[in-house]
């Protein structure tokens, strides 16, 4: 009882401050380009966006995966799960499933939901043009823009010595107005 309340209040004390840092990525794919709505827009997306998030950590904290799934594509990209994956030019896709079983097992157990609680997250979006994985909807558009959710999980020397860091991303999609979990990346 309370962990949960705790955890809501990091997490309220931390979208604050995150609200204010802003960063962008790139990604691995080819014919990447960054993003810059206008401003209006892009607060009313960040804070929908803030939304969608704090309900999926919600639901993988409450070990919900009926609303995981719901907030989830029905496919998402996580090259970081473990099990036999087919990494195809599209990327690693597994059942939102699949993933809630092997990443929310001890969420708040994990490095990436520690660095959350303690540091916060940052938001920045990246377009990929030419390019639409078939989880998307038919009528999705040809360049994907994906809206990322940064969590610094390691800094530079914090993990060990010599380590560069790890960021790890949890990525969304909009389809159809609604933010939609795309799957979780990590850097580097």
């Amino acid at each position: 009882m309370k962990k949960p309340i705790l955890f809501f209040f990091i997490l309220t004390c931390t979208i604050v401050t995150a609200q204010n840092k802003r960063s962008n990525t790139t990604a691995d794919k080819p014919a990447v380009e960054t993003a810059k709505p206008a401003n209006e827009a892009r607060n009313n997306d960040w804070d929908t966006l803030d939304k969608a998030f704090i309900a999926l950590i919600d639901a993988l904290i409450k070990g919900d995966k009926a609303k995981f799934v719901q907030l989830s594509l029905k496919e998402v990209d996580c090259v970081d799960c473990i099990g036999p994956t087919e990494i195809t030019k599209d990327g690693a896709f597994v059942p939102a499933e699949f993933f809630f079983a092997v990443i929310g097992q001890k969420f708040t157990d994990s490095p990436v939901y520690k660095a959350m609680a303690s540091r916060g997250y940052s938001f920045s979006t990246v377009v990929l043009k030419g390019f639409k994985p078939k989880v998307l909807p038919a009528d999705y558009p040809d360049n994907l823009k994906l809206y990322d959710v940064w969590v610094e999980t390691y800094r530079p020397g914090e993990f060990s010595k010599n380590h560069k860091g790890t960021s790890h991303s949890f990525r969304f999609v909009k389809v159809r107005g609604k933010f939609k979990f795309y799957g979780l990346t990590s850097l580097p």
